[in-house]
């Protein structure tokens, strides 16, 4: 994918997920099923609906996941339908990622910050897991070699 293109995705993506995150702690979970990941594996992450209220959401992947924690740095975000998804109360939604960046290259390893958009009450909240992705087998060994 040319470098044209992804910054072309990307623009729409910096305005979805340029605001600051909001705690819902305990109403909305949004969490990996492993926080640490070996290379070349994927990460599932699921958002629950713990609240008494409906949940919307502004795609069918409204997730993106940054190598900062100043969300600067942008790795990765799915090309989704964009139509407004219910999540009614109780209900959960799950998503995955395969480890690769926007140009299909394994990223290496270290910390990453996966974001998720939800709207409630009207209003556009943010939601944050962090997992750590290790080296791969053959990136150790080289690592050992040095």
């Amino acid at each position: 994918m040319g470098k044209v293109r992804v910054l072309m995705l990307m623009l729409p993506l910096l305005f979805l997920f340029s605001t600051s995150q909001a705690n819902l702690t305990g109403e909305l979970e949004f969490k990996p099923e492993k926080e640490i990941i070996n290379k070349y594996e994927k990460v599932c992450f699921y958002l629950v609906n713990n609240s008494d209220k409906v949940v919307y959401l502004p795609s069918s992947a409204p997730w993106a996941v940054f190598e900062d924690e100043d969300f600067d740095k942008i790795v990765f975000s799915p090309i989704a339908a964009q139509q407004i998804i219910k999540l009614q109360p109780d209900q959960e939604r799950k998503w995955c990622w395969d480890l690769k960046d926007f140009e299909g290259e394994i990223v290496p390893s270290g910390d990453y910050s996966i974001r998720l958009t939800v709207f409630r009450n009207g209003e556009r909240v943010f939601l944050t897991s962090k997992v750590k992705v290790k080296p791969g087998v053959a990136e150790a060994t080289k690592k050992d070699d040095k």
